[in-house]
């Protein structure tokens, strides 16, 4: 894949969309206006061709502004991307619930789309904003390419796990501030990848891969290597397990008391600090106000995710009716995309973010740990702070005082402030109202992360052929329901 710098501005205008039941209330630059009734509302949407248009929050509401018979959404490993109103033609994508305040949405949509507009970024979905900054970072084109077939095996998720599935008091929220940006910029990653001797050392500081066999003693506390048990599932396991992973994970476990031995290893042939003027810019986003800022860290946030693109698991939703109750889905089938020669910069980045979050936060915190989420962890409020503590990008931060947190499974928990007792609502990939009525509506608890992209099973033996089983089953019964 050839990354090219970012050479010129595209102009194009854009609209914040709101839908109701045949209502659309439409902003842009000239004004606002509320369109009722399915002529005035297809009327205004013909209106917005050429436009990028975004909504703040779910795209689905809109198949109820004009019927559901107008709209055709696209989603992508079972998210939503894109809603297209198939009259006009108009493309509407989602900020991802990142602007809250509804008053002050499209000015603040207006100032972050002027910040990036000063790096040659035009309006479009959040995910190309992204690629487009990392563009508009680079002076020369970069060459990337390493083969999917060696990297896609040490390809994993965040790491994600609970204690027990109930209520606790006196809790403190941790985590990395900026833990995706501050992993890409810290040291330099591989264009490609080449064969060398097993025997090389295993270097943190090198972006490479190594297939290995290791044993894992039962003595440790959280098994620090992750096993796809399942295309869609991977668990953290004790006892010999082989597999794919990178030079700096391998070396978390060696470090840890695991015995490694090494089958096959692969290099960086080139190396590239590729995201630090880009981390710069980036930060220069932080400055906005609060809710523009909020939407400036989602596209910082997104980067590192389109190195790991596939143009499988793409799908169209299709409605049978007006009332927009029988939707029904085609599958688009799979395409080939240049981003699968890229996997190995995607599996570096997760991979530090992994190992961060084991050293410095399972590891080396001095209380019980009752969640963990990737990039953060729910810790006995009696914590005390240590040397990976800071206001620094990068270090660890408490972010919320919980004076009690019912966790019903990984990802999914709710809590309530020192100072306000009003419920605050965690779930994977949904909004705050989506997370809300899905914890009401949910009441079985599980040790499975059954709503991240991997599916995250609770630690177990690599023998316990049994009880992987059963947990898969149990996952797949959560999603069903």
């Amino acid at each position: 894949m050839k990354l090219d710098p970012l050479r010129t501005l595209t102009k194009r205008d854009y609209a914040l969309l709101t839908p109701g039941r045949r209502e659309l209330y439409v902003e842009t630059q000239w004004g606002s206006q509320r369109f009722a009734g399915k002529r005035d509302i297809e009327a205004a949407l013909m209106k917005l061709k050429g436009f990028t248009c975004y909504v703040r929050g779910g795209l689905q509401q809109l198949r109820h502004t004009t019927g559901a018979l107008s709209w055709v959404l696209t989603s992508w490993r079972g998210r939503d991307v894109n809603m297209i109103h198939v009259p006009s033609g108009v493309k509407v994508t989602s900020l991802r619930s990142t602007l809250d305040n509804q008053e002050t949405a499209f000015s603040d949509l207006s100032e972050c789309l002027t910040w990036l507009r000063g790096y040659g970024v035009a309006p479009a979905a959040i995910s190309s904003m992204s690629w487009q900054l990392l563009r508009a970072s680079l002076n020369h084109t970069v060459s990337i390419y390493a083969d999917p077939d060696i990297v896609s095996p040490a390809f994993f998720g965040g790491r994600q796990g609970i204690e027990n599935p109930t209520t606790y008091r006196n809790m403190k929220s941790i985590d990395i501030r900026a833990a995706y940006p501050t992993a890409m910029a810290r040291l330099p990653v591989a264009l490609s990848l080449r064969s060398v001797d097993p025997s090389t050392e295993l270097d943190p500081n090198e972006a490479g891969l190594a297939k290995a066999t290791v044993i894992v003693p039962k003595s440790l506390p959280y098994p620090p290597l992750p096993v796809r048990v399942h295309e869609t599932a991977i668990q953290f396991q004790w006892g010999q397990i082989e597999g794919t992973w990178t030079w700096c994970e391998l070396d978390a476990a060696k470090k840890l008391g695991c015995d490694v031995t090494i089958h096959e290893s692969y290099a960086p042939r080139r190396s590239l600090d590729l995201f630090g003027t880009w981390w710069d810019i980036a930060q220069t986003g932080r400055s906005l106000s609060p809710s523009a800022a909020n939407l400036a860290k989602a596209v910082a946030n997104s980067t590192w995710g389109q190195f790991a693109m596939r143009g499988e698991e793409r799908t169209e939703v299709h409605w049978s009716d007006e009332r927009g109750e029988n939707p029904y889905v085609v599958d688009l089938g799979a395409r080939s995309m240049p981003h699968e020669w890229t996997l190995h910069i995607a599996t570096e980045i997760t991979s530090r973010v992994r190992v961060q979050t084991l050293t410095e936060g399972l590891y080396s915190v001095n209380v019980p740990v009752v969640h963990t989420d990737t990039d953060g962890i729910i810790v006995d409020g009696s914590i005390t702070t240590n040397a990976y503590f800071g206001s620094n990008f990068g270090q660890w931060q408490i972010k919320e005082s919980m004076k009690v947190v019912e966790i019903r499974a990984p990802q999914f928990y709710r809590y309530q402030t020192d100072a306000d007792d009003q419920w605050q609502y965690v779930a994977s990939g949904m909004s705050k109202w989506q997370a809300a009525e899905t914890f009401r509506r949910q009441l079985q608890s599980s040790h499975v992360s059954y709503l991240a992209d991997d599916m995250t099973l609770p630690p177990g033996d690599s023998n316990d052929e049994a009880r992987i089983a059963a947990l898969l089953a149990e996952a797949k019964s959560l999603l069903i329901a």
